[in-house]
């Protein structure tokens, strides 16, 4: 028989069952009244037609016994409550009801199910079954629904369990838009299976004294919601999420809303992943009541531990991939002919991408070759799928420089620009070095290539930064430290684990623009904040220095630095006030070719004692000057704009410095 086949079966036999138990309990209402017993029209004409439209949301029905069954010992109902649920359904699926039910209630206003008819005419009667607290309204099963005296208002069955009774599954409408379906991947990695196993056996238990709740920390949302989902599927549950901040905060609406998916797990069935982002730690209390007032499979998903809740929650760790977990998804999910070794090592040595934004990447490059677009080597296809979805952590913290200049665009002392080039090699093959070479478990730790550009403003940093992410093939964020150092303690260490997290996944180059908001701080302990102070700088270092790609500050003030902190930095790079030969190669490399000029003299334009930052500055408002008067550029052009940037720079240009340019 096959599953279709057999869930129909199933359904069918699903709707006997119950259309039996209706019959049952009109036969006793009618038994009661008096009167003749007689078949009803739902007997005759059998169940609704079960099943689920493919529009309907939810999960499809699963073979299991029959609803009515599985409700009764879900719920723990009695018989005389399995009854009472059964006489208000019966209203709704046999019109033969409101007609029995007012004859055995003996007065026609009355054609509907109450509790009074149900204690006179139903078996093993108990007033316990009306009490808010019994399963029949705890679980809001059936509900009376007039005003006047308990026993005489009418009783009316749940939309949501009538349907389950008659074998149409959806998730309850109260629910959607606030708990969400989560798909299981197709498979795990084997460090985050171990995650997922760990899961399903707290959900599994057996234990009374185990709660299904745990706690996965570690790694990235995403990759949580995929052990979560796995770990479902091996407990054969649905798996939906909510985010912290759906929670009342009103203590009877989180009461209702606990109810709610209590019931729609225990119908479903369904385990529960609870998100928690960085704004949700703050309302901590109310998450745990929340939580603590489930008692179904639950797991709440957190980049760091919560506050310790309850020692019956335990706390599972997800791992991030390793490099040769990597490998084999990415060659999984591209093909084992798309990338050679080297390519794969060179892909993993740069991206830390889970698992989830791995498929999405090599999907993007399969349907990027598939439509025949322009030839592009697979190597490079990759690598930007991998740019592109690295992007998306960084966007939101940081400025992204896409890298245009060039080593041409840069003019340094040929001390320097050894130095630069260490730093490309350090990051371009540490593949080789750390993995196929060994240094890895040699130094442990220290592994990041960290930098530190010192040099007034204006003197190249940033552009040399942007060159070397040119060179590397990766983008350039600028983080600016003034924006991320908080007057809170712990807030900027907060911060920069934010932007460290999501750096990780592309090993972006991040640049530390202002790194004197920090280091300026550093002095000697006199008081809290001062100690504070100096434990973000150090933080601040130790991530870099544990970052797998490349991290650089950039500072004014070296000498505020002090020689515990600089061994800590694995390349140190001056960046010297450019002297006249250096700027007259500024200006030669700064005006375009295709500006027209008339007696420009690089040589003397480098008597202006200014950075190769402000030459940029006077060469475009000199064009702009010439522009306007529809002729070449000339040396008065910019004799002018260099005034007008000495007076920005709140200095005088001195005669000899302009001295022969007429």
């Amino acid at each position: 028989m096959s599953h279709g086949t057999g869930e129909r079966a199933i359904s069918e036999a699903n709707q006997r069952a119950l259309a039996v138990a209706v019959e049952e309990v009109l036969t006793l209402l009618d038994a009661h009244a008096g009167t003749p017993a007689h078949a009803g029209a739902f007997a005759h004409a059998g169940a609704p037609t079960a099943g689920r439209r493919p529009s309907d949301p939810g999960p499809p029905s699963r073979p299991g016994p029959g609803a009515l069954d599985t409700i009764c010992a879900s719920f723990g109902l009695t018989p005389f409550e399995r009854d009472v649920l059964v006489l208000a359904a019966a209203v709704e699926l046999d019109p033969t009801t409101p007609a029995r039910c007012a004859a055995a209630s003996g007065d026609p206003r009355r054609p509907y199910p109450t509790f009074s008819l149900a204690l006179a005419a139903l078996r093993d009667p108990h007033w316990s079954a009306l009490a808010p607290v019994a399963p029949l309204r705890h679980w809001s099963l059936v509900e009376p629904v007039d005003d006047g005296p308990l026993v005489t208002s009418r009783l009316r069955i749940d939309e949501r369990v009538l349907h389950y009774l008659t074998g149409v599954r959806y998730l309850d409408v109260r629910l959607q838009g606030v708990a969400r379906s989560v798909e299981p991947p197709p498979d795990l990695p084997a460090s985050q299976r171990h995650a997922a196993d760990a899961l399903t056996r707290r959900w599994t238990a057996e234990s009374m004294h185990e709660p299904p709740r745990a706690e996965l920390t570690g790694a990235d949302p995403q990759t949580r919601r995929e052990v979560a989902a796995a770990a479902a599927r091996a407990s054969d549950l649905w798996l939906y999420t909510i985010r912290d901040a759906d929670i009342p905060d009103e203590p009877r609406e989180r009461h209702a809303l606990t109810r709610l998916w209590e019931r729609e797990a225990i119908l479903l069935p369904a385990a529960l992943l609870l998100e928690v982002g960085d704004a949700g730690t703050d309302r901590a209390p109310v998450l745990e009541a929340f939580a603590n007032g489930l008692d179904v499979p639950l797991v709440v998903s957190s980049a760091a531990p919560m506050p310790a809740w309850s020692a019956a929650w335990q706390r599972i760790a997800v791992p991030e991939l390793s490099a040769n977990e990597q490998r084999d998804l990415w060659a999984a999910a591209l093909g084992t002919d798309t990338l050679d070794e080297d390519e794969l090592g060179r892909l993993v040595a740069q991206f830390s991408l889970p698992a989830p934004v791995i498929r999405t990447a090599a999907t993007t490059v399969r349907r990027h070759t598939a439509n025949g677009a322009a030839p592009v080597p697979p190597a490079e296809l990759v690598w930007q799928a991998g740019l592109a979805e690295a992007r998306v952590a960084l966007d939101q913290l940081g400025r992204r420089i896409e890298p245009r200049a060039t080593r041409a665009d840069l003019v340094l002392p040929a001390e320097q620009r050894v130095i630069l080039d260490e730093i490309v090699a350090h990051v371009r093959r540490r593949a080789t070095v750390y993995e196929t070479w060994g240094f890895e478990s040699v130094l442990r730790r220290g592994l990041g290539v960290t930098a530190l550009f010192a040099g007034g403003s204006g003197t190249g940093k940033t552009l040399a930064a942007e060159v070397i992410a040119g060179e590397l093939g990766l983008d350039l964020f600028v983080i600016d430290l003034s924006q991320i150092v908080n007057k809170y303690i712990g807030e900027t260490e907060k911060n920069l684990r934010r932007v460290f997290d999501a750096a990780e996944r592309g090993g972006a180059v991040l640049l530390f623009d202002e790194a004197d908001a920090l280091f300026g701080k550093r002095s000697e302990v006199k008081d809290s904040h001062d100690r504070y102070a100096n434990i973000e700088v150090s933080y601040l270092l130790m991530r870099m220095e544990s970052y797998r790609g490349l991290a650089i500050l950039t500072t004014n003030l070296r000498k505020a630095l002090d020689t515990a902190f600089l061994r800590r930095l694995r390349f140190v790079v001056e960046f010297p006030f450019p002297g006249p030969v250096e700027r007259a190669e500024i200006w030669r490399r700064v005006i375009p070719d295709r500006v027209p000029t008339s007696g420009l003299n690089p040589e003397r334009l480098g008597q202006l004692t200014v950075t190769g930052g402000s030459i940029r500055n006077i060469a475009l408002s000199a064009a702009f000057l010439a522009a306007d008067e529809g002729g070449p550029m000339r040396m008065r052009h910019v004799a002018a704009a260099a005034r007008s940037e000495y007076l920005k720079l709140e200095r005088t240009l001195s005669s000899a410095e302009v001295a022969g340019w007429e």
